[in-house]
Parts: structure tokens; C-alpha cells; sequence
């Protein structure tokens, strides 16, 4: 009896390894339905809040740096070999990453300025308090605006010319600063000037830290747009241009 159990387990066992070899491999289990419903609502979200931005829109800015902050947390846990229409929502939204990269690199602009400005201010004995405040707002205000030109002339000239008429900008010439730093302590001390006397600036300002300072923030910002190129036609640098520089050349 105990030898037709041991016989009868044997070809159980047998059966059951013919069943799975012929089965073939068992497929590994897909991706977490959870996870993939989060990535399709962050892209969904993500790309209308780029179809709508506008520059100046502070709060759309905070909501699309929070929207790029979610998806670069899911596009962080991709797995390995996802199915077809799965790859393809993954696609899309490393493709909007780049393009929230290119928009939210703007949100730097006051720190930075506020950095250079900062420590460009020289103190002085005989200046009151009210003085030295007002000349740093002041300050921090040219940077950005010096930044914010020099930079987008930078972004200009990583442009190809396909993505310029896209644009609508004429191929020629653009009107933003050049990025010498002659023009750019000429054009600092051409705004600040309106306010403040030319003595008093040249001893309030250390330009030798000012106008460098200011360079050194918009080739930052260039570099960083150069990268992230994503389709044959689109890159960081179009999306930065396309939102915060497009306008008429001279």
C-alpha cells in the first residue's frame, strides 16, 4: 500500500513539472495599477498647467514646481520593461519634466539676484539704514533684469533656426544684452543712475563683483538649459525662450 502512494506521488510530482515546463516561464507581474494611475494624473495635470502658464503668475509657478516635484518622484520608480501604452504615458511625462525644468529654472531668478546684490553692497559709515535698504531692493531688482536679458540672449544662440521661425522670431538679430561684462555693469549703472547719483553708486557697489556676479547667474542659467533635449526639435532652451524671452528682435 505504502508503495503505491510512493508511486502514485511520483507521477503527481511528474505531472505537475510537465504542466509548468509547458506552460513556459511565468511573466513577471506588471506595473503597480496605483503607480500608473498617479503618473497619467500628474502628466494629465502637468500639461495643462504649461498649456495655460503665463509668465508673472506666481501661484501657477508654485503649482507647477509642486506638479514637477510629484512627477519626478514617480518617473523615479519607472519598472524595468513596462507594457506598450504604460512606456508611452512614461515617455511623455520625461518629456514634460524637461519642459517644467525649462519653466521652473525662472523661480531661482530672485535668490540669485538677491545673492549677487548682496554681496556686491559695500558698507558705508555715513549711510543710513534707509539708504543702504532701499540701494540693495534697488540692486536686487537690476540683477534679475540684467540676468533675466543676458541669459535669454545666451538661450538665443542655442536655438536652431527651424526652432527660432517656430518661435515666430525673425532668424537676424535679437534685442537682448550682450553678455560682456561691460555691457553688462553699462546697463546696471544706466538703471540704477535714474535713482541714485554716479558717486554715490561707485562707492556703495562693488562693481568688480556686481557685473561678474550677474554674468556668472546667467551663464548658469544657459548651461543649465542647454541640456534636456528631448525631441529632434525641442529642447530646455526653446521651452525657457518660448515662455520668458520671445519678442521682437530689433
Amino acid at each position: 500500500m505504502f508503495r503505491s502512494l510512493r508511486i502514485i506521488a511520483v507521477l503527481v510530482a511528474a505531472l505537475l513539472c510537465a504542466l509548468t515546463l509547458g506552460a513556459g516561464p511565468i511573466p513577471p507581474p506588471g506595473p503597480n495599477p496605483a503607480w500608473v494611475r498617479s503618473l497619467e494624473e500628474a502628466v494629465s495635470r502637468g500639461t495643462r498647467l504649461t498649456e495655460t502658464y503665463r509668465p508673472g503668475q506666481t501661484a501657477a509657478l508654485s503649482e507647477l514646481t509642486a506638479q514637477k516635484s510629484k512627477l519626478d518622484e514617480l518617473l523615479s520608480a519607472v519598472p524595468a520593461d513596462p507594457p506598450e501604452q504604460v512606456a508611452a504615458t512614461i515617455a511623455r511625462g520625461q518629456l514634460l519634466a524637461e519642459q517644467l525644468a525649462a519653466i521652473d529654472v525662472w523661480w531661482t531668478l530672485d535668490d540669485d539676484a538677491a545673492a549677487v546684490a548682496d554681496a556686491s553692497l559695500v558698507p558705508l559709515a555715513d549711510t543710513t539704514p534707509e539708504s543702504r535698504i532701499a540701494l540693495r531692493a534697488d540692486m536686487r531688482k537690476v540683477a534679475k533684469g540684467v540676468i533675466e536679458d543676458v541669459a535669454c540672449g545666451e538661450v538665443w544662440t542655442l536655438l536652431t533656426n527651424h526652432q527660432k521661425q517656430r518661435l515666430g522670431v525673425p532668424l537676424e538679430s535679437h534685442d537682448h544684452l550682450n553678455s560682456t561684462l561691460e555691457a553688462i555693469e553699462g546697463q546696471a549703472r544706466s538703471v540704477l543712475t535714474e535713482r541714485w547719483y554716479p558717486q554715490f553708486l561707485n562707492r556703495s557697489i562693488s562693481w568688480l563683483t556686481y557685473a561678474p556676479g550677474i554674468q556668472k547667474k546667467a551663464f548658469e542659467m544657459a548651461e543649465f538649459l542647454e541640456g534636456g533635449q528631448f525631441t529632434s526639435t525641442d529642447a530646455r532652451a526653446f521651452y525657457y525662450y518660448f515662455y520668458y524671452c520671445a519678442k521682437p528682435p530689433r
